[in-house]
């Protein structure tokens, strides 16, 4: 009996898993499932980044052999069947023995709570609140013990800061879980507008300083730096986990906690940069910068006092104008992931027709069930209109002549071929033909 590898050794739980649900299967409809799930992944990004960038390729080349044979479904049945999880009946269709069902209901539960406890601690409204008071806490910690430790009254002002923030974010957390977002909402705004004011008021008076040659030096600048590129990283991320919940869930609160945290990235920016210039004897550039800082946090205040002016007169908030950074280029690699399985489809199951590719693409990537997938309530088609948006699917493949339309009919041209070649080489794929 062979040994599991890390890559593949839980291809048997997927196994188990889609039994359970939609068995018995013969070895032809279970090889379906397990490619309609590897391919709801295998081409995403292949557009946006080469193939030979994100695969390794010189590793892949030396493990291809042994990849083969990992991933071989009829080696996973046959190791399931010794261990007295399957059968394979009268009829050559694989069943679930008694061992079989119980362990795959155990896995399915397993992945369940596991899907629980992560709605539960990180993708809803309320827990991404509470994560920000707890992450906003710590950064107040370090910020002010660094301070005071230091001496440095640039850092023992931004640990206050901190520690308002912080309030301010224990503000927005019981705004959404007593069902008062907006209450979270204003508080947001007010502090964007005395962030503003703070800010630009600094750096303006340390521009007067200057001018009047009274401006002291930062002390311990390196330890600024540190500090501050440490409030960087978690501004960045909040800023990234905030916006996507916000979106997810439709909360303003939250959209208002990202572009609060967007402009803590700025404020941070502004104190390594003013420190790294301090270094150097340079004492007014971070005030020059914080004066454009000030004005584009004034100029959120402004747009997110209308957005909550329009929530209380209960117009509908339009959620797409806050984008996700990267988003496009997610929803870009989504698209392009579609076309490529459009391509292998009517290659492999010689489709023809548009309404036998929108099955396809729905059975693929809209599926009633998918292990793993299913638990955890994603799959890349989710919300796509694949009906609607079959036309502007089709449309770039035959504008580059990789399909051809005759009689109502979709045919795979020879230079359709030849790109689908060099993706699966690119991609080290191997299909049992």
């Amino acid at each position: 009996m062979r040994n599991r590898t890390k890559t593949h050794g839980d291809t048997y739980k997927f196994i188990l898993m889609t039994l359970l649900k939609k068995g018995p299967l013969n070895f032809n409809q279970l090889e379906e499932q397990l490619t309609k799930f590897v391919n709801q992944f295998l081409f995403l990004g292949y557009s946006i980044i080469p193939a030979k960038i994100w695969l390794f390729e010189n590793e892949h080349k030396r493990r291809d052999n042994k990849q083969k044979e990992d991933f071989n479904l009829a080696i996973e049945c046959k190791d399931l069947i010794q261990k007295g999880k399957i059968i394979l009946n009268s009829e050559e269709k694989y069943t679930l023995t008694a061992k079989g069902k119980e362990e795959a209901i155990e896995i399915t539960q397993h992945l369940k709570r596991s899907a629980n406890r992560l709605e539960k601690n990180v993708l809803n409204p309320s827990a991404a609140a509470k994560n920000t008071v707890v992450i906003d806490l710590l950064l107040a910690i370090i910020k002010l013990f660094s301070g005071f430790l230091s001496g440095s009254m640039g850092l023992i002002a931004d640990g206050a800061d901190a520690a308002i923030d912080t309030a301010s974010a224990m503000v927005v957390w019981l705004g959404i879980k007593y069902k008062k977002e907006f209450l979270g909402t204003l508080i947001i705004i007010i502090m964007m507008f005395i962030t503003a004011g703070s800010v630009g008021y600094e750096s303006v008076a340390k521009i007067i300083q200057f001018f009047y040659g009274i401006v002291e030096p930062m002390s311990m600048p390196y330890l600024v730096i540190i500090v501050e590129g440490i409030a960087l990283v978690f501004a960045v991320l909040l800023y990234f986990y905030q916006r996507f919940i916000g979106k997810r869930n439709g909360s303003l609160a939250l959209i208002s906690q990202s572009i609060d945290s967007k402009n803590h990235i700025y404020v941070a920016f502004i104190i390594i940069i003013g420190a790294i210039f301090s270094i150097f004897g340079i004492h007014f550039i971070d005030a020059l910068i914080g004066i454009f800082v000030a004005i584009r946090i004034f100029i959120d205040g402004i747009a997110l006092s209308k957005e909550a002016l329009w929530s209380i007169k209960g117009e509908e908030t339009d959620f797409s104008k806050y984008g996700i950074p990267l988003e496009k280029h997610w929803h870009l690699s989504k698209i392009e992931a579609f076309r490529i399985w459009i391509l292998y489809s009517i290659k492999k199951e010689n489709l023809t027709s548009k309404e036998e590719i929108i099955h396809a693409l729905e059975e693929t990537y809209q599926p009633e069930y998918m292990p793993i997938l299913s638990e955890f309530n994603m799959n890349l088609g989710k919300g796509f209109d694949f009906k609607e948006k079959i036309d502007d699917l089709i449309r770039p493949l035959l504008e580059k002549n990789w399909l051809v339309q005759k009689d109502n009919k979709l045919l795979l041209t020879q230079n359709g071929l030849e790109h689908m070649s060099r993706i699966f080489k690119n991609l080290r794929f191997h299909q049992n033909e």
